[in-house]
């Protein structure tokens, strides 16, 4: 197995993944970014490591950075399909192996059953595969729900309700979630597709269906404003009380009319003020009940970042083409080294 990465998108998550690349050993050759404003900066300056002119030197020339020997490609620009195919594209056409945190890439048919064929008839082609991974989708609402069910004898309903904290995340993912908005101004964009609440539903209930053996036969979804009865303060936002702190988006997915799946996802900066612990949840219904919580959440942006670094051991195995977690083993991290004795805090 080749140890060299090229690293397609130096923002908060690819830098995170290449922090964690580089403490396990990785060797990364090439990063790109699109952002003319980090091209030119050595990764090592963007990614905070010791030694800051260490590391490529960022480019947005795709065609140089992917030449040489081969390399697997950590992708990580946005969330939906119909932006990050022609990057991914790119790539596959070079006989690359590409990891991609792109939400919809969890499970790409859903979002654009085109696309996604299109993407795996390349990788085919130049013998290479492409998967997306991360906590959410990819974890924490659909591969933790799968595990937890491998001691079902039938599983009838499951209900999962991940509750986080906005508050580390950009300007974008808040507009994106109506933060800082009225009630009214929340419901008017909505209907407008600006607030869009969490990316990723309908991959969650595909690779839980597809794992399952259901066939969905209708899913619908809500979106309600978390509106805040306290002043909150995020590193990138303030809002006042009454304002819109976050988005409840739910997801419903049924069988025969029947609900077999409830997915619940309320995000919103700064819980802890009223109250509100983060946690994921999960109920399994069906010869036996399940439920499980983890309280505080499973951590999103390291969690995502450890996703992609560890799938680097597992994608190698798989046939060319396009690979869906469930593909695949429990992608847990593969090391060699261990922290000293003392050293599990």
């Amino acid at each position: 197995m080749t140890s060299d990465i090229i690293l397609f998108g130096v923002g908060a998550m690819g830098q995170r993944i290449a922090r964690l690349a580089r403490e396990r050993g990785y060797t990364i050759r090439a990063a790109i970014d699109m952002d003319p404003a980090k091209q030119g900066i050595p990764l090592g300056r963007l990614a905070d490591w010791q030694h800051v002119e260490s590391g490529p030197v960022v480019t947005g020339d795709i065609a140089e950075a992917l030449k040489g020997r081969p390399a697997t490609v950590l992708h990580a620009t946005a969330s939906f399909l119909r932006d990050v195919s022609p990057e991914i594209d790119a790539c596959l056409q070079r006989g690359y192996d590409v990891i991609s945190i792109a939400e919809e890439m969890t499970c790409p048919h859903v979002a654009d059953p085109t696309i996604a064929a299109q993407l795996d008839a390349t990788a085919k082609h130049h013998g290479a595969r492409v998967m997306g991974t991360g906590v959410n989708p990819g974890f924490a609402m659909d591969m933790l729900v799968l595990a937890l069910s491998v001691p079902c004898g039938r599983v009838d309903h499951i209900q999962v309700i991940r509750t986080n904290d906005l508050s580390d995340f950009g300007p974008t993912v808040l507009r994106t979630q109506g933060v800082g908005l009225t009630p009214k101004d929340f419901v008017d964009a909505v209907a407008q597709g600006s607030v869009v609440g969490h990316v990723g539903f309908a991959q969650s209930i595909a690779l839980i269906a597809r794992h399952l053996g259901w066939e969905i036969d209708s899913v619908t979804e809500t979106r309600e404003p978390i509106i805040s009865s306290v002043a909150r303060e995020a590193p990138h936002l303030k809002i006042s009380p009454g304002q819109v702190a976050g988005c409840r988006h739910c997801a419903f997915a049924h069988i025969d009319g029947h609900e077999v799946l409830r997915l619940e996802h309320p995000q919103q900066i700064c819980p802890g003020l009223e109250g509100q612990a983060t946690s994921d949840q999960i109920r399994i219904k069906g010869d036996q009940v399940i439920e499980m919580q983890i309280t505080p959440e499973i951590g999103g942006g390291a969690g995502t970042a450890a996703a992609a670094v560890n799938a680097l051991a597992y994608l190698r195995h798989a046939p060319a083409g396009l690979v869906h977690l469930t593909d695949l083993p429990l992608t847990s991290p593969k090391l060699t080294t261990f922290p000293s004795q003392g050293d599990h805090s």
